[in-house]
């Protein structure tokens, strides 16, 4: 098994075949995946403006590069990178504010053109999503996917959007010898205790919700806000999104194993007693081979709480 690093230029593949390092980070709640590399070369190697990377024969990056250089080190030529994936324009590009009515996920989506990105056909349309002033697209598409069916938009390789979560697929089984080390994290940096959201009017506090979540911990963390158009048909799911975004990875368990198997967000993962679906995977290599971290997030929009493996 090897990494590969290839890119066009004039019309030629460049081909890199030896990495002496590398770093790729998927994650559920991240609307692109992140590269970085340095792979030896000739001397005159072209910079990259895109790059795709693949192991074993399998595609498992491709995207624009942010930065590239180009370095002679103890008697070689180093190429480094620094890729996101097309999806990164998700945010980058902002949408006209105001009602949108009658969306669905292309009609959304294929506002702009943007490149080498592709859609889960999702055809049947939600009444509307409120658009703020400078908001991103990826924001938009969280609007619109909780409105939908109270889930979360990620992207699977490569640059594939989807709102509706993975079933039915068929389990990877990781090889136990190979396992380095399992753990277990909980996050409650964002985690919020009550939310209070004022009438339409301007009557601040008519509708609250607390977060058990919070009360379990002790935590007191109360927010105002004003009234969110998004949520004009139904109030209530203001709050509960809001509590939902702040339990992000309340829990979570960490896989690391010598190897690759081309994991991708939403597969299904099989270790030992360990059944859950991956959220998110950070592959590094050298010269040495490859290792995978693999985390397994147990909360509102991922493996559900109730299935978190007992300590």
């Amino acid at each position: 098994m090897r990494a590969v690093l290839s890119w066009q230029t004039d019309g030629q593949t460049v081909t890199l075949t030896r990495c002496l390092r590398l770093s790729l980070l998927r994650d559920r709640y991240q609307p692109f995946a992140e590269l970085r590399a340095e792979f030896a070369a000739e001397a005159d190697c072209p910079l990259p403006l895109d790059v795709s990377l693949t192991v074993g024969g399998v595609l498992l990056h491709r995207g624009l590069v942010r930065e590239a250089s180009r370095r002679q080190e103890n008697g070689q030529c180093i190429l480094s990178v620094h890729s996101q994936s097309y999806s990164a324009a998700l945010v980058q590009n902002q949408l006209v504010p105001g009602v949108h009515s009658d969306v669905t996920l292309i009609s959304l989506m294929t506002t702009y053109q943007l490149p080498n990105m592709t859609y889960e056909q999702v055809p049947d349309p939600i009444s509307y999503i409120y658009v703020r002033e400078n908001t991103a697209m990826w924001d938009a598409v969280i609007a619109y996917s909780y409105k939908r069916s109270g889930s979360f938009p990620y992207l699977r390789t490569p640059d594939l959007l989807c709102v509706s979560p993975q079933t039915g697929t068929d389990a990877v089984v990781l090889p136990e010898h190979r396992i380095l080390r399992i753990s277990d994290q909980t996050e409650t940096g964002g985690i919020i205790s009550r939310i209070e959201m004022a009438e339409i009017d301007g009557t601040p506090g008519r509708f609250v919700m607390d977060n058990p979540e919070a009360a379990r911990r002790n935590i007191v963390r109360v927010r105002q806000i004003q009234f969110d158009k998004q949520y004009a048909d139904r109030p209530m799911g203001a709050l509960a999104f809001r509590i939902a975004m702040g339990n992000r990875r309340l829990y979570s368990k960490t896989v690391v194993y010598d190897g690759c198997c081309g994991e991708d967000i939403g597969d299904l993962i099989r270790c030992g007693s360990l059944t859950a679906r991956a959220d998110r995977i950070r592959l590094t290599a050298d010269e040495k081979g490859f290792r995978t971290e693999l985390r397994f997030y147990y909360d509102d929009f991922c493996n559900a709480p109730s299935s978190l493996p007992q300590q």
